[in-house]
């Protein structure tokens, strides 16, 4: 299944939901990121329940420190 994550097309595996996206990603669930699928951000309390559809553009934000 095909996704775009911040504009890169990315290939997943059927049924992939946040976590697993996350994890393939590099991404543990105790940084501190923001996931967006459109323009809905998802509760990381929703990510194991938020399963990925074919063509979706996903956002990932990543904070960061300093100014």
């Amino acid at each position: 299944m095909k996704v775009k994550v911040n504009n890169k097309d990315k290939i997943v595996p059927v049924d992939c939901n946040i976590t697993m996206l996350a994890e393939i990603l590099g991404i543990k669930k105790e940084e501190s990121v923001a996931i967006a699928i459109g323009t809905e951000v998802i509760e990381k309390s929703n990510w194991d329940s938020t399963i990925l559809k074919d063509f979706d553009k996903v956002t990932i934000i990543r904070a960061t420190c300093g100014g």
